[in-house]
């Protein structure tokens, strides 16, 4: 079942929002004259499954292509256009479980148009056309479209994987959740885009609408009543959808290493963690801080010691997954020096885990996490994307009472949760020029 999203009166939130239609649909609206536009964003949630995935991400970009009023490209950019200039655009956005559909509307606000014009509310009329009535003759998608739309589809799939690090990013990630939906992308899998024709994507599209639990964010010089306006645009028949999620690997799965030959001018290192403490746990913080202490840019401590004084790699960070509870490494070595970065990792995390970190790396860690909290309130996208993942995740938090938790975080809360940290897989994308060099651990 999808989650619930929080309750409309729980006052932790920089929106301020209303169930409607029974919960199936929310309403978010961020009140602020601090931007020059509004914007206007549509995000219907599901979790992530094999081919539903690859056809919402074909989805998506079809729904970029026109509308039963805007019938092509040209019309729906020349309409934009008119919109003094109006931004629009489909995506499929992965939220840790979880692949989001998302139409995103964005114009310059009404206080600075020579007349009102509810710009904001002529782009929401455009998002309920784009999902609702989307071009498609004879009751579907067109052929040709969505021909062009799988091929253009599978060379952006393709291209993706041209990033050294983000094709590693992904294999670890596939190697480590086998059984569970992390392990797959948002924008699906270029073995399953041929399987689609322009019925069962409008079919998909149809069901997708039907059965999930949208949220409307508004953002900009608007009040609860013009959004109440826009949200009547998306009213909708609904039906439950019940989805059971695929059970986590087991904690006693024992730690994996694979080691890949590709074309790479260096080895690059990925290394998962579980740890079990997702986003609005009550050791999230620790989780945070000690992250940061890790592996946060030139802060981390393995950026000094790996790089620094090792001289082993060219590049090391950790960063999390806060809906899954998964700690990363990454790194960009040499593959003989694979074993030895891997025993500098761990030491540091059970040094970490056993005498914990110094009051001056705590305070540094709590000043880089709180710069980062507060700059969320500059960049709109940022903030949206907070509180979505707050909510799909069921975390009653914000970000200021993140922030006074971090305050309160000592150094025993950060070694408990090093301690809870184990390594579950290590993935080496290796040069082929290596291969016949490189033996694995047994």
């Amino acid at each position: 079942m999808l989650p619930e999203a929080p309750r409309a009166d729980e006052g932790i939130s920089d929106f301020e929002s209303r169930a409607l239609h029974d919960g199936r649909l929310w309403l978010h609206v961020h009140a602020s004259q601090r931007y020059k536009s509004t914007t206007v964003d549509l995000f219907l949630p599901t979790q992530l499954q094999p081919r539903r995935a690859t056809g919402l991400a074909l989805i998506a970009r079809l729904l970029e292509r026109g509308t039963q009023a805007h019938p092509n490209l040209r019309a729906l950019n020349r309409y934009t256009d008119w919109l003094y200039g109006a931004n629009y655009f489909a995506a499929t956005q992965r939220f840790g479980a979880y692949q989001v559909l998302r139409l995103h509307f964005a114009a310059v606000d009404d206080r600075f148009l020579p007349q009102p014009e509810s710009l904001g509310l002529q782009g929401a009329q455009l998002l309920s056309d784009v999902l609702l009535r989307p071009h498609a003759p004879e009751g579907v998608f067109e052929s040709s479209w969505v021909e062009q739309e799988r091929l253009a589809h599978k060379k952006s799939l393709a291209a993706s994987m041209e990033d050294r690090s983000a094709r590693a990013q992904r294999r670890c990630i596939q190697i480590m959740c086998r059984n569970e939906p992390y392990r797959l992308s948002a924008d699906g899998d270029a073995t399953e885009v041929d399987l689609f024709d322009g019925r069962q994507l409008t079919e998909l599209l149809a069901s997708h609408t039907r059965q999930s639990v949208a949220h409307l964010y508004v953002c900009g010089d608007v009040d609860m009543g013009q959004a109440m306006q826009m949200s009547e645009l998306f009213a909708w028949e609904r039906v439950d959808g019940t989805e059971s999620m695929a059970s986590s690997e087991s904690a006693n799965k024992r730690p994996e290493q694979v080691i890949e030959f590709g074309d790479a001018s260096q080895g690059r290192l990925m290394i998962g963690h579980r740890g079990g403490i997702r986003i609005g746990h009550p050791e999230y913080p620790a989780f945070l801080l000690l992250n940061v202490i890790l592996g946060g840019e030139m802060v981390g401590r393995l950026y000094r010691r790996v790089r620094e004084q090792e001289g082993l790699c060219y590049h090391i960070a950790s960063y999390i997954e806060p809906m899954a509870g998964f700690l990363f490494v990454e790194a960009g070595i040499e593959v003989e020096n694979l074993d030895r970065v891997q025993q500098y990792i761990a030491d540091e995390l059970t040094a970490l885990g056993s005498v914990g970190p110094t009051d001056e790396e705590l305070d540094n860690a709590r000043l880089v996490i709180q710069h980062r909290l507060n700059a969320i309130a500059d960049h709109r996208d940022a903030l949206v994307h907070f509180d979505l993942q707050r909510r799909l995740a069921q975390a009653q938090i914000d970000r200021g009472s993140l922030g006074r938790m971090l305050s309160e975080v000592d150094t025993d809360q950060i070694r408990n949760v090093a301690g809870q940290l184990r390594r579950d897989t290590t993935y080496l994308l290796a040069p082929e020029t290596t291969a016949a060099e490189v033996v694995e651990a047994p």
